[in-house]
């Protein structure tokens, strides 16, 4: 069964409690999905054998969920059985094709030379040819030493600011939510003539959207990464250069704190998101458990990212740090948030004013995704 359907008939179920999904003591028999979310669970607190037996028991009842393969192939992969890891993520991807989670995952693992894994043979059906197929090109597509983690095809990048949200606002007058819509509009514009990434803008005027419609944007277009782009300030006036942060519960330092203040601040004009009485959001608490794994991927991310930009960003790198930044939290991908430059600096500021200087950050950004 499609996780999408486990989760509207679990809706449906005015007896689905948070940590009580079976009763046995009405002679309820466990089902797929109750083994599912045991062995996430499991995964959860790093035991990993337990996981699968419970995952393999899961699939066991219902062969055709593309969530619990990919639980699956979490726990092999815990234990570090990378060949039992990318054959359950390959099995999740050829039941649900749009699995982006379980396709980044074998991209990942099959960089390095797998162990083989002795099965017996069953013919392949063309769907599972078409699977291997493509995940063939995409393995073909990887740089070498210099690549990222996993290969971006589809990025959604986010003008931070704009509207009444003016961001922050430099001596000369320039602000934030202008000079952020520029290189994000230049950027969509690189990318779409380059042909190698498709992208997307979360605005493409001056108008303000709110945070949580902006990760609502990266998530219903699937995209791998989500890209929001900031420029920086402090009240000393000292600072200058390029840092690039990724979404943690603790903030990294004092300063990466501040950042994060600063940039949730608007959430007070987001409007509240209200539950009906008695309502139990699944894919909330779904998300809460693969928010982990996102955010550790957005650091290696982050942390690659950094070093390519810098090298073609005529600004001091500052380095990689991590917040609590809302416009990241829920996105269901890597995500990062880049500071390109102080516009509380008088030199960063001047040069931030300049076509020229933004088509560099521009360049620099697309080759940090290549």
């Amino acid at each position: 069964m499609d996780r999408r359907l486990f989760i509207k008939l679990l809706s449906q179920s005015a007896l689905v409690s948070y940590g009580l999904l079976a009763c046995p003591y009405l002679g309820w028999a466990k089902s797929a999905f109750d083994y599912a979310l045991e062995g996430q669970e499991l995964i959860q607190q790093k035991n990993f054998a337990e996981a699968i037996k419970a995952l393999k028991e899961s699939t066991r009842i219902d062969p055709n969920s593309d969530w619990s393969y990919g639980l699956l192939g979490r726990a092999h992969l815990g234990l570090g059985q990378k060949a039992e890891a990318v054959a359950a993520f390959r099995e999740a991807v050829r039941l649900n094709p749009l699995d982006t989670y379980s396709r980044m995952m074998i991209e990942i693992v099959t960089q390095k030379p797998l162990p083989k894994l002795e099965k017996k043979k069953k013919p392949v059906s063309p769907l599972e040819q078409e699977a291997y197929s493509e995940e063939a090109l995409m393995k073909s597509e990887l740089k070498a030493e210099e690549g990222l983690e996993y290969q971006v095809k589809r990025v959604v990048i986010d003008a931070g600011h704009g509207g009444f949200d003016s961001g922050a606002v430099g001596k000369s007058g320039l602000k934030e939510k202008d000079v952020t819509l520029d290189l994000s509009l230049k950027l969509h514009e690189k990318l779409k003539a380059d042909g190698k990434v498709k992208s997307f803008l979360t605005r493409t005027g001056d108008y303000y959207v709110p945070l949580s419609d902006r990760t609502a944007t990266a998530n219903q277009h699937q995209a791998d990464l989500l890209i929001s782009v900031h420029i920086n300030a402090n009240e000393n006036k000292t600072p200058h250069g390029s840092e690039t942060y990724f979404c943690s519960e603790k903030a990294s330092s004092s300063e990466a704190e501040k950042v994060a203040a600063l940039e949730n601040s608007v959430i007070k004009f987001d409007e509240p998101y209200k539950k009906k009485a008695g309502y139990i959001d699944i894919e909330e608490i779904l998300l809460k458990f693969e928010q982990q794994l996102y955010w550790n991927e957005s650091g290696k991310f982050a942390t690659t990212f950094q070093e390519r930009f810098k090298k073609w960003l005529p600004l001091k790198s500052r380095g990689v740090h991590s917040a609590n930044f809302y416009v990241l939290r829920m996105a269901k991908m890597p995500s990062i948030l880049l500071e390109t430059g102080f516009i509380s600096n008088a030199n960063d500021e001047e040069m931030l004013k300049k076509p020229a200087f933004r088509e560099k950050i521009v360049n620099a950004i697309a080759r940090g995704l290549a």
